[in-house]
This record gives structure tokens, C-alpha cells and sequence, in this order.
């Protein structure tokens, strides 16, 4: 974990703080009274590398027992922050958004790594299910096919009830002081669930008007400092059983 977060700290770093470097290269130049105007080479300015990518996709094929309940992972990493949704035979599939009436929405100046799952409760023999990560403008995805072994039961499968899987949520994400910060913790449950967060100090995040959990489960933070730095653990609980996610948010200097 921890060189990870070196690797991801460093490539944060580099990307956020480009811009900030070339305005001190440039100032030098300018003050610098000797150096006459033909000997001023242009100053070379640093690319900020936008970039999406699947750092962990789902199997090409999966089997399926029926009425199992069946769940699709895959992994993205970009800058800025990555969104990832599914698709089913190339149709995109609805999720919470819809009910919640809260579209997420991922902060501009950030470098993050998510992990996102779908739920597949009875997936018919040769589906297609299709993860689709987008950062910025750039988009990637990632495909499966379900083969299902046995008979198909759509009547059990729906009933059986299961404990709460988190959908979506950073694994690590580098973000600038000062801004506002949003970690997801998407829910499916067929049950009503509880979600609640533990804060980087191991407190439960609770009557904080600084960090306060939305009513989809996401935790917001205002105001950015160095201080929030650390790992956040989101729960969802229902009658049947617990998952929990937990995020590791780094703040980086402007």
C-alpha cells in the first residue's frame, strides 16, 4: 500500500503543481536583467498528462450458478478523477443516480484510482457486460461475457436476500488543498441499508457541517487541509450483513 501511494503521490504532484513550476521559471527569466533576449531560450512548459485507464479488468468470461447472486468488478485510474458506469449488451444500464436524484460529480484537480462493482442478480446465458471508465474526455472499457450454468430460475434469484455491496468508491485520491472533496460510497442493497463513515482519526463523521455524508452515501468534504489527510472508511449494514470500502485521501499542495 505504501508504495502505491508514493507512486500515486508523486504523479499527483507532478501533474497538480505544473503549472505553478513553469510561472516560477518564468519569473526568473524575467528578472534576470543580464541575460540579453536572444540568449532567453523559450521556457519549456510541462504537459499536465490527462489519462484514463483499467488497472484491473473484469475476466473476458465468467460462469454463473443461478440464483447466485452474481458481482463485476473492475478497477480505473485517471487524471482528473475517474467516473466508471456498466453497460449490458450496449445499452447502458440505470443505476442509483436515478434514485437518489444525485448525479456524482468528480473534482477537476485530482489523480485518483476507483473501484467499481455491478450487480448481477439474473444474467441471461451469453450477456455481455461492459465496465466503461471516462476521465475528462478520454474513455476505456472493459468487457465480460456471462456463461450460466444449469437452469435458469428468474423467480428465486430476485427473492433470496443478500447483505449490501458497495458499487463505487476511491481506493486513493490526490486533490488540492482548499477545494472541496466528494468520496463515493454507492450502495446496492435489496434491503434498506444504513451508511455511515469513519473518519482519518477513527471517529465516527457525524453532526460535522465540514464533512457530512450525503444522502447517497458519499462523504463531503469542504475546505480541504492537510489535516484530512488519511484513510476513510465507508459501511453500508442492512439485516442480512456488512461490506465495507475505505479510501485513503491525500492533499496536495496548489
Amino acid at each position: 500500500m505504501f508504495s502505491l501511494v508514493s507512486l500515486l503521490a508523486a504523479a499527483a504532484l507532478i501533474s497538480l503543481q505544473s503549472v505553478h513550476t513553469y510561472a516560477q521559471i518564468e519569473g526568473k527569466l524575467e528578472m534576470d536583467n543580464n541575460l540579453l533576449p536572444n540568449d532567453i531560450p523559450p521556457p519549456r512548459r510541462r504537459v499536465v498528462q490527462k489519462y484514463v485507464k483499467i488497472t484491473s479488468h473484469p475476466p473476458e468470461t465468467v460462469r454463473h450458478m443461478p440464483g447466485s447472486t452474481l458481482v463485476l468488478e473492475c478497477e480505473v485510474m485517471g487524471n482528473p478523477a475517474p467516473m466508471s458506469g456498466w453497460m449490458k449488451n450496449g445499452i447502458p444500464i440505470s443505476d442509483f443516480e436515478e434514485d437518489v436524484n444525485e448525479i456524482f460529480s468528480p473534482p477537476t484537480f485530482s489523480v485518483a484510482r476507483m473501484t467499481s462493482k455491478l450487480v448481477v442478480r439474473s444474467p441471461s446465458n451469453g450477456d455481455v457486460y461492459t465496465c466503461v471508465a471516462t476521465a475528462g474526455l478520454r474513455e476505456t472499457s472493459a468487457s465480460t461475457t456471462v456463461i450460466v450454468e444449469g437452469e435458469q430460475s428468474d423467480l428465486l434469484s430476485p427473492l433470496i436476500p443478500t447483505k449490501p455491496v458497495i458499487t463505487a468508491f476511491y481506493n486513493d485520491i490526490f486533490q488540492l488543498m482548499g477545494t472541496t472533496a466528494t468520496l463515493p460510497c454507492r450502495v446496492y442493497s435489496p434491503t434498506k441499508a444504513q451508511v455511515y463513515w469513519i473518519d482519518n482519526n477513527s471517529k465516527l463523521i457525524y453532526g460535522n457541517s465540514r464533512l457530512r455524508v450525503l444522502p447517497s452515501g458519499d462523504l463531503h468534504i469542504k475546505g480541504l487541509s492537510w489535516a484530512d489527510m488519511g484513510s476513510y472508511t465507508c459501511s453500508a449494514k442492512n439485516a442480512y450483513g456488512k461490506d465495507v470500502a475505505e479510501t485513503f485521501l491525500y492533499p496536495v499542495k496548489p
